[in-house]
């Protein structure tokens, strides 16, 4: 079976969690993604983070929250090892690159999420 592994930021505002969908896709995700080669976590969540969203994660607030696995959404025989964290930012949230959309999901929203960012949001809101 194929591996994934990215990184995802934790976003959590008024009992909500922060989730982007990108263009072309039918569910919502965290913000974060894949790591370039050689891209420690730590400088991979704060490309990502600032190439969809336009904002700046302060580097000396960003923590490991937990990690997820599940199956990589759309890609069928691939695990997802999904390593998330929370941070503070600088900026305004905007979607930028790929993103079509944010939203702040809870847990009545969560069937909009793909299944991985459903645990996040079920995890992070108890």
């Amino acid at each position: 079976m194929a591996k994934l592994e990215s990184v995802a930021w934790i976003c959590k505002k008024d009992g909500n969690v922060l989730c982007v969908k990108t263009a072309g896709k039918d569910k919502y995700f965290l913000p974060g993604g894949k790591l370039d080669v050689g891209e420690t976590r730590q400088l991979g969540l704060l490309r990502e983070v600032k190439e969809e969203l336009d904002v700046d994660l302060v580097a000396d607030t960003i923590a490991y929250a937990f990690t997820v696995l599940d199956e990589a959404y759309g890609l069928k025989g691939t695990d997802l090892e999904m390593h998330c964290y929370t941070a503070e930012f600088d900026g305004e949230i905007v979607p930028s690159s790929e993103i079509e959309c944010v939203k702040w999901i809870n847990k009545s929203g969560i069937d909009e999420c793909a299944p991985a960012a459903q645990q996040v949001v079920l995890r992070v809101l108890r």
